[in-house]
């Protein structure tokens, strides 16, 4: 009975979490490298204590990429950092805060002693400067050893000058306590463990002549570390701002090819171009790639203003019209993807509207076509035709390509098309462009006495002699119903019009005054 006793509480001692001490063997060193995911899945961090499960082995794999531990002195901030941390890590601008988004290469500076692990500093680059945010006094991370319940606070502060126009800072505190202790299990296994919590209240501030515009950058930070693991099992960091609260997850894994796919993205400023247009193609992948490779399809295109199909946002003409297929490939320091937009750019014309008619003047009562002969690939059009005292025939509309006509009154007609295409709007108007009179076509007049044209057939100059001197419009048009010739006169009873500017043929001449019209075929020789 005692043998089977002890058994069974060393099988139970066996199975229980194991309190760990860490220290600072168990940090990172240079050269070492962490592959981590990412998950936006929200999880319960509420539960600690002592001897506590942590279960999360259902955790996805979203994205991954690799953390590199670098010597502070292969950094662009050696002169900053170089012989006062041990390591530095890159944070892509998530360490600046709300001021990550005037700085580019982003480092966070580390040293780690027997006695605590410290961030010292940040590094930056701004327009093109490196720049370095030293803490004064400094972020202590941890102190050694940690063991349950220890608890530790401190404030930092640290500031960049910007040349002279002003200046980058953070300041805030943090308190720290090992709230719990036990067991935690992940996708990259299960471990014994000790859980860190950090309340971090800091304000990061963009100051220009000594006006400052803070930012808050209030946190809670929880890692789970366990013995010779050099890096977090598992990290959550939730955010507090205005709109609520926001969870930030990784944890320590292994290679998920999964994890890549849907990382690479893009966007266009436009799909629906002309050739003269210059688009910018703006990457828009998870996270920060190591490199680009733009492929486009067909090859009639220029990368330009510097660019090339290395450039992470390049900017493209085009050379021919068409469809253009867009490629973009990312590789990452544990991975790589590509994303395909087949048909994604549109090359073509201009739209530009212009229309005929088969009669130009007619009787009531009779079928006139109107005929679309636009250029850019119009997909739809709309007519207008004032006066309204007309209807529609053939089963056509204002939105047809082609509608026929009935006009049920005589005068004259104005003409409109607008036409919409794949790249945009175009609307041409024709003016007086049918007449519509209760006689024959080759002679319309309204009281005709009022002027009289000569010569016709004409060669050079046209004669006209009015009974009266109003205000006189008058308009030639070529047989496709376009006018080439529009005059605005008044007080005259004789005119004479050049016609040596036009080719020989025959047009239509409209003259109008006080509301009277003169309509007549005038050939050219």
């Amino acid at each position: 009975m005692k043998k089977i006793l002890l058994l069974t509480l060393f099988a139970y001692m066996g199975s229980a979490s194991a309190q760990i001490t860490i220290t600072s063997t168990d940090m990172p060193v240079v050269n070492d490298t962490l592959r981590f995911s990412i998950t936006t899945t929200t999880i319960d961090v509420s539960g600690t204590g002592s001897d506590h499960t942590w279960n999360y082995s259902g955790l996805l794999a979203e994205h991954q990429d690799i953390q590199h531990y670098y010597s502070p002195l292969t950094t662009p901030y050696v002169l900053q950092f170089g012989f006062n941390s041990t390591y530095g890590i890159a944070e892509n601008n998530f360490g600046l805060g709300g001021i990550g988004g005037v700085a580019s290469n982003v480092f966070g500076f580390y040293k780690n002693s027997a006695q605590a692990n410290v961030l010292v500093g940040r590094g930056a680059t701004v327009q093109g400067l490196p720049l370095g945010i030293v803490y004064a006094p400094k972020d202590t991370i941890l102190k050694f050893p940690l063991n349950y319940l220890n608890s530790f606070s401190g404030n930092f502060k640290g500031e960049a000058s910007l040349l002279g126009l002003g200046s980058l800072k953070q300041v805030g505190s943090r308190n720290t306590l090992v709230d719990g202790w036990g067991k935690i299990t992940t996708p990259f296994g299960t471990f014994d463990c000790i859980r860190i919590k950090s309340v971090v209240v800091e304000t990061d501030s963009i100051v220009f002549q000594g006006f400052g515009i803070p930012i808050p950058n209030n946190r809670t930070e929880y890692k789970w570390l366990a013995k010779n693991q050099h890096f977090p099992i598992l990290e959550v960091i939730v955010n507090t701002g205005v709109g609520g609260s926001t969870q930030t997850i990784r944890y320590r894994d292994t290679y998920r090819p999964e994890a890549y796919v849907n990382n690479a993205n893009f966007t266009a400023s436009k799909t629906i171009i002309q050739n003269t247009d210059t688009i910018n193609l703006t990457n828009q992948s998870y996270g920060t790639p190591k490199t680009y490779n733009w492929t486009i399809n067909p090859g009639t295109y220029r990368f330009v203003g510097g660019t090339n199909s290395t450039s992470a946002s390049p900017r493209v003409m085009f050379d021919i019209n068409g469809f253009y297929t867009v490629k973009l490939a990312v590789t990452y320091e544990g991975g790589a993807d590509d994303t395909i937009k087949s048909d994604y750019i549109y090359v073509g014309d201009g739209i530009k509207a212009n229309f005929g008619a088969s009669k130009h003047q007619t009787s009531p009562d009779e079928l006139v076509y109107l005929l679309d002969s636009s250029a850019g690939n119009p997909t739809s059009w709309q007519w207008t035709v004032t006066p309204n005292s007309f209807s529609y025939a053939v089963g056509t509309g204002s939105r047809s390509q082609n509608p026929v006509l009935i006009f049920n009154s005589a005068g004259l007609y104005d003409v409109q098309l607008k036409v919409t295409g794949l790249i945009g709007t175009n609307t041409l108007v024709k003016p007086a462009y049918i007449s519509i009179w209760t006689v024959g076509l080759n002679s319309v007049s309204d009281k005709n006495t009022f002027v009289k044209v000569y010569p016709n057939p004409g060669k050079d100059i046209l004669k006209l002699e009015f009974a009266n001197r109003y205000e006189t419009n008058l308009q030639l048009l070529n047989l496709m119903g376009e006018s080439i010739l529009n005059l605005k006169f008044s007080n005259t009873i004789e005119k004479e019009v050049d016609l040596t500017a036009f080719p020989k043929g025959i047009y239509i001449l409209k003259i109008i005054q006080n509301n009277s019209l003169f309509s007549e075929r005038l050939v050219i020789e």
